[in-house]
């Protein structure tokens, strides 16, 4: 690779998911492991939504390029359809002018962007840019009319599309809207195994997880984790199971209704909705079992953690990286997404599986992992970058 190679990273977010760790992680692991200095890697800060991690990213050597910092649109609310959607709308419009500047003139090598691609898009159909364009895709791609147009009209424009599975990949190539060399399989680079093993050992101190059998499930409180359907089938599984506990970690638009659900089937004392937490390792470590029971999902980095830790998974087979990462029972369980009496069929044959055969289960997971490592991203990203064709 040529020195001076510049990769500036477009991410803007208005809620922090999981992409977000996800793009610090893949910023983080090129900065971590170029050798002779040879890229410059930024971090396009919109509005101030990077402001958060500014102290973490000035640790980590990460470099960021300010637009504007916008505290009134940082401490305003953005959950919910219309409120969502006027926000894009407003980074669409703020970001314009700023974002075509510094691709005229600082002329970045790479653009890689990963969220709120249609202010990118827009700008290299208008525009020709020395720079190429990179597509991150982390979860498998809800196209309307206007996205997939508009992901049609810049395929051409796109040099790469990354995609953390090859189950995605496979979905991508059926859309038919790219070319099918130009589809990546790179893991999220989620695991830094450095902090894992110094976290984990971090335990809490609260009395709801001790002397149980501890199910664990994380991800925000919306549609798509599905946590009506997991905690209607816990209300079953511990009758039969009084030693069981579930914890869910996670925020979002559904809390108050799951808290409903949860006192409506008498619940209040066996199911426990933890909200947001730094540091998830540690309940993982005192947790029995992983369940997600997602409608839909990307490569469900919450199983991945609970993978290197070393618990037994149970996740739906809804459309996403899981399936392959499973691999047919293989290193977890599956169950038929939404079907309740597979769910609790795949449960039961989780706790009752012979110790040998689960086991072995964990030890295939955690080589798995291996996978999602920050230097195996970097690795993979490096090769696609210098595969020219």
């Amino acid at each position: 690779m040529e020195n001076n190679k510049k990769i500036f990273f477009w991410s803007p977010f208005t809620g922090k998911i999981g992409t977000v760790n996800n793009v610090i992680n893949s910023v983080y692991s090129l900065v971590k492991f170029q050798k002779k200095k040879k890229i410059q890697i930024s971090l396009i800060n919109c509005f101030g939504e990077w402001n958060f991690a500014k102290k973490d990213l000035l640790k980590k050597n990460i470099q960021t390029i300010d637009f504007y910092n916008l505290d009134f649109f940082l401490n305003i609310k953005k959950e919910g359809f219309l409120r969502s959607r006027l926000s894009y709308i407003f980074i669409f419009f703020i970001s314009f002018l700023p974002l075509l500047k510094i691709l005229i003139k600082k002329k970045p090598n790479f653009l890689n962007v990963h969220l709120l691609t249609t202010l990118p898009f827009i700008l290299f159909n208008f525009f020709n840019f020395e720079t190429k364009l990179i597509l991150s895709i982390a979860g498998y791609p809800k196209l309307n009319f206007f996205r997939k147009f508009l992901w049609k009209k810049t395929s051409s424009k796109i040099y790469r599309i990354v995609c953390p599975s090859l189950e995605l990949k496979k979905e991508l190539i059926k859309l038919d809207i790219f070319e099918e060399k130009k589809i990546f399989v790179i893991q999220d680079p989620h695991l830094n195994v450095k902090n894992i093993n110094r976290f984990k050992v971090i335990k809490e101190t609260e009395k709801f997880l001790d002397d149980n059998k501890i199910i664990i499930s994380i991800g925000r409180l919306t549609k798509q984790k599905n946590f009506e359907f997991l905690i209607r089938n816990f209300s079953k599984l511990v009758k039969t199971n009084n030693n069981l506990k579930l914890i869910i970690i996670g925020d979002g638009e559904k809390k108050d209704e799951l808290q409903q659900q949860i006192k409506e089937l008498n619940l209040e004392e066996k199911v426990r909705i933890f909200g947001q937490r730094k540091n998830i390792y540690n309940y993982l470590n005192q947790s029995s079992y992983y369940i997600s029971t997602s409608n839909w999902e990307g490569s469900s980095l919450a199983m991945i953690d609970a993978a290197y830790i070393g618990i037994p998974i149970l996740c739906s087979d809804c459309p996403s990286g899981r399936k392959e990462f499973i691999n047919i029972n293989k290193r977890g369980y599956l169950y038929i997404n939404n079907n309740d009496d597979d769910f609790i069929k795949k449960f039961n044959s989780m706790i009752n599986d012979e110790k040998d055969k689960i086991n072995l289960k964990l030890i295939e997971a955690k080589k798995e992992t291996k996978k999602f490592t920050l230097f195996q991203y970097y690795k993979r990203f490096i090769k696609m970058i210098e595969n020219e064709h």
